[in-house]
């Protein structure tokens, strides 16, 4: 399975307050690269977290040992 479609199956399975959590994070990301003067290694900084976030999101086996 590609990354992509590894990501978009952990998203579905977030519920709604971890959705919201994980929106507020990005943008929080998201504002502080295009208000933020650290530059462009700033900005690609940011950006390389929030794509590696992503990765992070639990899985299904992770949802189901809670």
């Amino acid at each position: 399975m590609l990354e992509m479609e590894k990501v978009r199956e952990r998203i579905k399975l977030l519920d709604e307050s971890d959705a919201k959590s994980l929106l507020m994070i990005i943008y929080a990301g998201l504002d502080t690269a295009l208000t933020g003067t650290g530059g462009d290694e700033a900005l690609k900084e940011i950006i390389k977290n929030l794509h590696d976030m992503y990765s992070r999101i639990p899985d299904n086996n992770d949802f189901r040992e809670k």
